[in-house]
C-alpha cells in the first residue's frame, strides 16, 4: 500500500548530525506488511488470529508521518508548498507500480478462470481509486483476484488529495500551533464520534467503519500530528516524559497487543483505530530517537529493512500471487506461504530495480527541497 518506507531528514536537531534517513521504520513497515500477508497466507478461521487490522494501521500512521515530515521540510525551506509538485511525485510513485500489477492480474485471470470475474464497474472504481466505498456499501463490484488490498489506497489517496491543502492553508493563514492541534485533534475525536454512530446508530459496524475512507481518516492523521508536533527529526520534545520513556515504550508495546483482544463491536469497529493510533503516536516517539536501545535495534536488521523498502509492491502483489499459487497447488499450505512471499519480494525487487529506481530519478525533479543523500531514504521507497 502506500503505503507504502523510511523519511528524510534535513533539518538538524540539537546534539544530532544531519542525516537522510529516519531509523527504524522499514522495520516497523516490514512488521505491517508481514501481518497482512500471514493472515493472506493463513486459510480459513486460523487467519482471524493474525492482526492484519493492525497491519494496515500501521501503515496508514507511518503513511501519515513520513509524508507530512515531508511537508514540513519544504515548507520550512521554501516557506511553502507546492501542491502541484507533490501530486506528481504521488502519482508517479503510487500510480505506475499499481498498474504494472493491475495487468498481471488481468492476464492472469484471462488465462486461468477464476470465481466472480471482474467487472467494468470494478476497473473503473479500482483506476479512481473508490473501490474501498464499493466495499464500504457492499456492491459486489468484481476485480481481478488478488486486487482486493487496493482498499487501502483508496483511503491513503482521498485523504492525500486534502491534507495537503489543508496543511499549505493553516501555514499562509499563520494559524498558532495550539489553534492548529485543536483542529488536527478535533477531527480526529470527530472520526471517532462517526464510527461511534455508523455502529449504533447506522448499524453499519465491520464493513463500512473498516473500509471507508470517513470512518479510516485519523489512523493516517494521527501520523501528521506527530509530525508536526513530537516530530525527532526536527529535535521537537518529546511528548514521552524524560526518564520513563524505556517505560512507556514497554507498556505501549504491551497495550498495543491488548488492544487486540477486546471482542465488543463497539470497541472494535470504533474505539481500537483511535486507542491503536495513540499507541503508535508513543511507540514512534521512543523509536526513532533511540534506535540503538536493545530492545528496537533489531528494526534495523538488514532482511528486516529491505521488506520494509519493497514492502508497497509487495503488499499490491502477494495476494494476486497467493492467489495464483493455490490454484496451482491447492491446499498446500506449508508450501504457497513460504514459496508466496519468496515469489512477491522477487517481484518486488525486479520492479524496484527496473521501475521504481528511474521513476524515482524522475521524482527528483519534482522536488523543491533536493535529498542530499541518494542512496539513502527516499530512494528506499517513500510514498511522497
Amino acid at each position: 500500500m502506500e503505503s507504502d518506507s523510511p523519511g528524510i531528514i534535513h533539518v538538524q536537531p540539537k546534539g544530532r548530525s544531519a542525516s537522510s534517513y529516519i531509523p527504524g521504520l522499514d522495520g516497523i513497515r516490514a512488521i505491517a506488511f508481514l501481518l497482512v500477508f500471514g493472515a493472506h497466507a493463513t486459510p480459513g478461521k486460523i487467519s482471524l488470529f493474525i492482526p492484519a487490522t493492525l497491519g494496515v494501521t500501521i501503515f496508514f500512521f507511518l503513511s501519515g508521518f513520513l509524508i507530512t515530515t515531508l511537508l514540513r521540510k519544504e515548507l520550512t525551506r521554501t516557506g511553502t508548498v507546492s501542491l502541484t509538485d507533490f501530486y506528481i511525485r504521488r502519482a508517479l510513485r503510487i500510480f505506475i507500480p499499481l498498474y504494472v500489477v493491475y495487468g498481471l492480474a488481468a492476464i492472469f485471470q484471462s488465462l486461468v478462470p477464476t470465481e466472480g470475474p471482474s467487472t467494468g464497474f470494478g476497473w473503473i472504481s479500482m483506476l479512481f481509486y473508490f473501490y474501498n466505498y464499493t466495499i464500504a456499501a457492499q456492491l459486489h463490484t468484481g476485480v481481478p483476484p488478488g486486487m482486493s488490498v487496493i482498499w487501502s489506497l483508496g483511503v491513503e489517496e482521498h485523504f492525500y488529495i486534502l491534507f495537503p491543502l489543508l496543511y499549505l492553508f493553516l501555514a499562509r493563514r499563520r494559524i498558532s500551533t495550539v489553534t492548529r492541534n485543536q483542529i488536527l485533534i478535533g477531527f480526529c475525536a470527530i472520526e471517532l464520534v462517526w464510527r461511534i454512530v455508523l455502529v449504533l446508530v447506522l448499524h453499519q459496524a465491520g464493513v463500512w467503519t473498516y473500509f471507508a475512507t470517513d470512518a479510516r481518516l485519523d489512523s493516517i492523521l494521527w501520523g501528521c500530528i506527530l509530525a508536526l508536533n513530537n516530530n525527532p527529526v526536527f529535535g521537537d520534545p518529546s511528548i514521552l516524559p524524560r526518564g520513563r520513556e524505556k517505560l512507556i515504550f514497554a507498556f505501549s508495546v504491551i497495550a498495543i497487543v491488548f488492544s487486540l483482544v477486546p471482542r465488543s463491536i463497539l470497541y472494535k469497529e470504533s474505539f481500537r483505530y483511535s486507542v491503536q493510533a495513540l499507541l503508535l503516536y508513543l511507540i514512534f516517539s521512543f523509536v526513532i530517537p533511540n534506535i540503538h536501545h536493545w530492545s528496537v535495534r533489531w528494526l534495523e536488521w538488514t532482511p528486516l529493512r529491505y521488506i520494509g523498502w519493497i514492502s508497497y509492491v509487495l503488499y499490491l502483489c502477494h495476494v494476486f500471487i497467493l492467489e495464483a499459487l493455490r490454484h496451482r497447488i491447492p491446499d498446500k499450505l506449508w508450501l504457497t506461504a513460504p514459496l508466496g512471499l519468496v515469489l512477491s519480494a522477487a517481484f518486488a525487487t525486479l520492479t524496484r530495480y527496473l521501475l521504481e529506481l528511474p521513476l524515482q530519478r524522475l521524482r527528483a525533479r519534482f522536488r523543491r527541497v533536493p535529498e542530499a543523500d541518494p542512496t539513502a531514504a527516499d530512494h528506499h521507497g517513500l510514498v511522497s
